[in-house]
């Protein structure tokens, strides 16, 4: 048996081996980079985004400090009570206040149509009607309690005193 490694095919094999494994360290040294450059890339971008984030955040924030309070009434037709405005109502006995004021009304409401009616009670209650200063109190503690104005607690009462004196114009 002659010398294997005088043999030139054996030599070519060793030969081509070697390229072939040198070219797969090659390639595989080039992947690993591409994949650590990539993850540096994509750290770098989180770490952008993050401070990009915070910013979001504090806009978003600054938006919903300048939106506008909420309100107890909804407009539309016929003026109606929010979640809020129930609430309001609730806590004020708003229901209470209303029919106590009703006697005061029920004269000067006579042959008016709903809208006049819904507009006297409005005026009625924001420029005639005095509360009581424990009610006073109640009205300006929901006020504060709730970030919204007297005069929206007020049309708490308005649109509960009109709610009565509707069905008592229609009998």
């Amino acid at each position: 048996m002659s010398d294997w490694y005088a043999n030139p095919l054996v030599w070519i094999g060793l030969l081509s081996l070697a390229a072939v494994v040198f070219g797969l360290v090659f390639g595989l040294g080039q992947w690993k980079g591409k994949v650590d450059s990539d993850r540096a890339s994509f750290k770098e971008f989180m770490t952008s985004i993050k401070g990009d984030l915070a910013e979001i955040r504090s806009n978003i924030n600054r938006i919903v400090e300048r939106l506008p309070s909420p309100r107890p009434l909804v407009s539309g037709s016929p003026l109606r009570l929010t979640e809020l405005g129930r609430e309001i109502s609730a806590r004020l006995d708003a229901g209470t206040i209303a029919d106590s004021l009703l006697p005061q009304l029920r004269e000067r409401s006579s042959g008016l149509q709903p809208y006049e009616i819904q507009e006297l009670c409005f005026k009625h209650v924001q420029e005639e009607y005095g509360p009581p200063e424990d009610v006073e109190a109640l009205v300006r503690q929901c006020a504060f309690d709730n970030g919204i104005s007297r005069k929206d607690v007020l049309d708490v009462i308005a649109i509960e005193l009109r709610d009565r004196l509707l069905p008592r114009q229609e009998e």
